[in-house]
């Protein structure tokens, strides 16, 4: 007889496997953490993200007209990204939705999205949450295209 078993390899593993028993000192199982941004690093997060929006009207007035273009900029990079990345994680969903449902064919393989690729001039208008992005997803991704500062995770508050 086959064994159609499916193994968990997530975080929470040792808890699916061995129950509230595995930490017996404990006596609710613990969530892994997740990374809280201090007030600067969510202001050039908002800044790459909305642009000069993140700006009072009163701020935008009396700001310098090279910072503003600087701005814009980065806000303009940070959205062509963001679209590049979300029509990705768009073609990662629709090989696997044609890869289980066209397992036995070539037509899954065929229409597979892996000579398609990502067309900057498309606007994917999904919204994050719908496609399971989350934001450190997405600074992630600022980091690795130099929107974001690379020592991102160890700014401090000015």
């Amino acid at each position: 007889m086959k064994n159609n078993s499916i193994t968990y390899k997530g975080d929470l593993r040792e808890y699916q496997m061995l129950g509230a028993n595995a930490h017996p000192s404990k006596k609710h199982m613990r969530m892994p953490q997740q990374y809280k941004f201090n007030r600067y690093q969510n202001f050039l997060y908002n800044r790459a993200l909305k642009g000069l929006h993140a700006y009072e009207p009163a701020e935008r007035k009396y700001m310098h007209h090279q910072k503003k273009k600087r701005i814009k900029h980065t806000h303009k990079r940070a959205q062509s990204c963001l679209n590049i990345f979300k029509q990705e994680v768009v073609n990662e969903m629709c090989d696997n939705i044609l890869n289980a449902f066209c397992e036995q064919s070539n037509v899954g393989y065929l229409l597979s999205s892996e000579d398609v690729g990502e067309d900057p001039e498309f606007v994917n208008t999904l919204e994050l949450k719908s496609l399971g992005i989350s934001k450190t997803m997405v600074i992630k991704r600022f980091v690795k295209e130099g929107i974001l500062p690379s020592d991102f995770y160890q700014l401090k508050n000015p």
